[in-house]
């Protein structure tokens, strides 16, 4: 048994002896798809989905809860990988820059028991690294391959893409007292995205245009690496211990471009318009996440037959950054044209003198300087101790219990200025250029674009006292947040040939402490907040086995879910070019959920094969949701725009139920041959789920779907295993997701449905020696994410983002 087959025996094996109702995905499973990390390779497992930035998946979310809601483990202990410096979640993991090659299998623990950690409503994804002392032998994999990545957008031709990856586990010694496993990566990726017919601002006639028209270009160079050692010892039968240490980095750098028509006067009747002027923006960003390194231990002590103690300890950091220069330009035109509103976007064609004045880079004039530079810093540290008392080999009674004490300190540092209205003279002229290219949904025949990089550098150079107009904040949106969680508890479990019963409590003590700048004043006072809160959680597992083959499985928990760590002490922050403003709320409250869950599972063909079904609903009371407050925002032009102020607030109840079908057919031996080499794994869920707002009176203003839920996810894999040819295709499928809420409807956000289809292919030369390729997105799938304007009645913000396909040939090497 091989590949894809291996995979599914490993998880089926895994599913089936878990204490609760659980997935679990083999590395095997993992890496043989073009994931561009963990995040896109978790979202395989029924009820996951990935949350990605500009098609690199970021996150994962389980049954339709976003990150928020997931507590993510490596090994059963909490690690830090800081959330992207401007997310608005910082308590979820960011995978980034986690390669799917780092672990052995992954745990996706969707019904809790005591004995794990309580903040996790959707569930806990535990991410198990590979061991030399459960290997059949010793190993070493090399895996090096070069992709292509199709999109391309100016001012640069994208450049090929490597990635690679090494894999040695061996046990050291005649006596195999010793084990020791060491796992490198690296990523380096050159891909484009393209964001054609956005616009923003809604016009009272839908067949109007709205008040900004063009879209986005991006060049990237992702840069990632790894590096993963791990040394076990077992120096007796009844002890076994480990140290380990993970290192993770990824650094994104983006050119990012866009071209606009600003404030069009349009007539609907002829589909004309006139009066626009134009506008151009230029970011040279860099971003990433800078070093996240964990070191952790364990020890396993068997005292005797029965009882067993455990202990583990971690300590984790990392950080994410961005700095963020921007330039504007700006040309006052006035132009005029044709424009076709297709019922979701709007083509326009300008006429020919606009068209030749569009692209003449001597008609624009600098608009400005804007520079963010950012860093959150994330610290976490852990250390639990389990004891197990173990039911006889006939079965019967168990005990366990135990206390984590766990820390999490974040750091946010961040500086912000923005120039304009220059007052001396200064040739910023010197720094445009244009390209010949043609930008969908438009006739325009340049793009024009900055040096970015010499720009900012000259502008700095001549310093704020130079412009007229000047905002700037040096440290008045810092912020520190310190979180501690006490935890306590106990369980008893009863196994006998026909059921399997797990039940008990935790009790996890929380405080926290936060502070900011006073009234986010630059080099103000410090303001703190403390806080603190207990929660009794209990839950039960309970597992019948009806027959040898079939499984029924039933699950009921209490959870919470904290609130975000920057939710607590975020100061305002600067408005964004719609003036929308982010503030934080030291008042939030924890959420608590109900959860009940249920699950059929029946196995078949020897085990090799599985059929599941899966059912749960949470109640979840105290929810939370970034409240929109409408204010009239004045911008650069002197126009005023209805714009709003966010902020975290509790909900009302939240409600989620769902159903989960899984399959898996290991041989499809009823094809005549060579076709009965084939088989498949399917799922998919049905997620449906409703929200109570809150307005500022306490009263219920509507009632929606909760941030992050779609209510369709598909998965579907077909694969190949001869004896020297594999292949597999894969389709994955999300339904519309509610990305942002307000309480009004006017700030929705929603990225529409969304597929996308994978192929891998590989060859055995030998039996040490394999070639595969990879095409990731094969059909070339675009995702569009709208804001469902309910207030004006049409989208006043549209975005279609283009990804294009990569592919990519490459070569495995096994010893």
């Amino acid at each position: 048994m091989q590949g894809q087959r291996l995979a599914n025996q490993r998880a089926i094996d895994a599913k089936r002896s878990s204490d609760t109702i659980s997935d679990v995905l083999a590395a095997d499973d993992l890496n043989e798809l073009p994931d561009q990390n963990l995040a896109e390779g978790l979202s395989r497992i029924p009820g996951l989905t990935s949350f990605q930035d500009e098609g690199a998946g970021l996150y994962v979310g389980i049954r339709g809860l976003n990150q928020e809601f997931v507590n993510l483990t490596v090994d059963g202990m909490e690690v830090s990988s800081a959330a992207r410096t401007w997310d608005a979640n910082a308590r979820g993991a960011n995978l980034e820059a986690v390669p799917t090659t780092f672990v052995s299998q992954v745990e996706v623990i969707k019904a809790t028991t005591p004995d794990l950690d309580g903040d996790a409503i959707a569930g806990t994804v535990n991410l198990v690294t590979r061991s030399a002392f459960n290997a059949d032998k010793p190993w070493l994999s090399i895996g090096l391959a070069a992709g292509q990545y199709q999109e391309d957008v100016p001012s640069d031709d994208v450049g090929l893409s490597s990635k690679g990856n090494l894999s040695f586990g061996r046990v050291l010694g005649k006596q195999e007292k010793i084990g020791i496993v060491v796992d490198a990566n690296f990523r380096n990726v050159e891909r484009d995205n393209l964001k054609p017919y956005a616009f923003w601002g809604s016009a009272a006639d839908p067949a109007a245009l709205p008040v900004e028209l063009g879209g986005y270009a991006y060049e990237r160079k992702e840069a990632s690496y790894g590096l993963t050692g791990k040394l076990e010892f077992r120096p007796t039968d009844s002890l076994e211990g480990y140290v380990s240490a993970n290192f993770f980095d990824s650094e994104t750098d983006l050119d990012k471009n866009k071209h606009a028509l600003y404030a069009p006067n349009s007539d609907t009747a002829l589909e004309t318009f006139d009066g626009a002027v134009a506008t151009i923006r230029n970011d040279k960003v860099d971003y990433g996440v800078d070093g996240a390194l964990t070191v952790a231990g364990g020890l396993d002590w068997a005292m005797d037959e029965r009882n067993t103690v455990k202990l583990a300890a971690s300590t984790s950091t990392s950080s994410s950054y961005q700095d963020d220069p921007r330039v504007d330009w700006y040309f006052g035109g006035p132009l005029s044209g044709n424009y076709e509103a297709t019922g979701e976007s709007y083509v326009y064609l300008l006429d020919t003198d606009s068209s030749d004045a569009f692209g003449d880079q001597g008609n624009y004039v600098f608009n400005g300087y804007r520079r963010y530079q950012e860093e959150l810093n994330k610290d976490v540290s852990a250390l639990k101790v389990d004891w197990t008392y173990a039911s006889n080999e006939n079965g019967g009674l168990g005990y366990k219990a135990g206390a984590k004490l766990k820390k999490t300190e974040a750091d946010f540092n961040s500086s912000y200025f923005r120039w304009r209205n220059p007052t001396v003279q200064a040739d910023f002229a010197q720094f445009l250029y244009s390209e010949n290219y043609n930008f969908p949904g438009t006739t325009n025949s340049q793009f024009i674009m900055s040096d970015v990089g010499s720009l900012a550098s000259f502008v700095e150079g001549l310093g704020a006292d130079s412009f007229g107009k000047v905002q700037e904040t040096g440290n008045g949106n810092d912020y520190t947040v310190s979180e501690t969680v006490t935890s306590v508890y106990g369980l008893a479990n009863y196994t006998s040939d026909a059921i399997r019963l797990v039940a008990g409590l935790r009790y996890e003590a929380t405080e926290t402490e936060a502070q900011n700048h006073f009234n986010n004043e630059d080099d103000g006072n410090w303001i703190g907040t403390n806080g603190d809160y207990g929660h009794v959680l209990p839950s039960a597992a309970f597992t019948w086995f009806a027959t040898d083959s079939l499984l029924v499985r039933l699950g009921a928990s209490r959870t919470v879910g904290r609130p975000d760590i920057k939710d607590l002490a975020r100061g305002e922050t600067p408005p964004n070019d719609m003036g929308i403003y982010a503030r934080g709320n030291k008042d939030l409250e924890p959420r608590t959920s109900d959860n009940f869950d249920a699950s059929i599972e029946y196995y078949f063909d020897a085990g090799k094969s599985l059929i599941s079904v899966a059912a749960f609903q949470k109640n979840i009371s105290d929810e939370i949701f970034d409240l929109q407050t409408p204010y009239v925002f004045t911008n650069d032009l002197n126009e005023q725009i209805e714009s709003y102020f966010v902020q975290p607030m509790n909900a009302g109840d939240a409600t989620i139920t769902g159903l989960e079908i899984g399959a898996v057919k290991d041989r499809l031996e009823f094809l005549p041959a060579p076709f009965d080499n084939l088989g498949l794994s399917a799922n998919f869920t049905l997620n449906e789920g409703e929200m109570d707002l809150i307005g500022e009176d306490g009263d219920i203003v509507r009632t929606v779907d909760p941030e992050g839920l779609s209510e369709r996810l598909a998965n579907l894999t077909v694969f190949y295993e001869g004896e020297k040819l594999s292949a597999r295709a894969a389709w994955k499928y999300a339904s519309d997701q509610t990305q942002q809420l307000s309480v009004d409807g006017s700030g929705d956000l929603q990225l529409e449905e969304y597929d996308q289809l994978d192929f891998s292919l590989g060859y055995k030369l030998s039996r040490r020696v394999e070639i595969f390729g990879e095409v990731w997105n094969a059909l070339n799938d675009e995702q569009r994410f709208t804001n469902a304007n309910d207030v004006v009645g049409v989208p006043n913000w549209y975005e279609r983002v283009r990804y294009g396909q990569a592919f990519w040939l490459g070569v495995n090497v096994n010893y």
